[in-house]
């Protein structure tokens, strides 16, 4: 049987920006048999009642693991494929709506439908980072918390693959 773990937190970010490089894993360690595979992965507003002002409209997340970091993407990059650094990517759109108590985000579907989409063929065995942009017609861009959930398998892997992973999952971009 194979050991599962979880692991749980939040990011801030203001509305309509991208927050890069949020380290939420990182495993050092000799033995390079021993790696890691993302189950499943999840993200969703916590702050779901801030300000919006006083329109009505649509919010939008999107958000990608990566291997390693990505400090210089654009906010199109956060869900491109073609970067091997990349293994799982979300995109979740929500209702706004400026009520009489309180401004708050209703997602159209429930929580679960927060998982990201992971790529079958990747192991980590370095870091693991959380890179998301958000987008809404909110002029006041308040700093939202976000959570995330992830949940990761263990995997033995042999030394040439885990080898072969490193370098995949370092800054290797399949355009160039």
């Amino acid at each position: 049987m194979t050991k599962l773990l979880s692991f749980r937190g939040q990011i801030s970010v203001d509305d309509n920006a991208r927050s890069l490089d949020n380290n939420i894993f990182t495993y050092t360690s000799p033995d390079l048999t021993r790696a890691w595979k993302v189950e499943s992965f999840y993200l969703w507003p916590k702050s779901v009642r801030a300000e919006i002002g006083s329109t009505e409209g649509q919010f939008q997340i999107c958000a990608s693991l990566a291997t390693d970091i990505m400090s210089s993407v654009g906010f199109d990059d956060i869900m491109s494929v073609e970067d091997n650094r990349q293994i799982g990517w979300m995109s979740k759109g929500y209702n706004l709506r400026a009520g009489v108590i309180s401004d708050f985000i209703a997602g159209p579907t429930g929580l679960v439908d927060n998982q990201a989409i992971m790529d079958p063929d990747h192991i980590v065995n370095r870091n693991l980072y959380i890179n998301f942009y958000s987008t809404s017609e909110s002029t006041t861009s308040p700093t939202r918390d976000y959570n995330y959930l992830l949940i990761l398998r263990e995997v033995k892997v042999s030394e040439s693959e885990a080898i072969l992973q490193m370098v995949k999952g370092v800054a290797q971009d399949i355009r160039n």
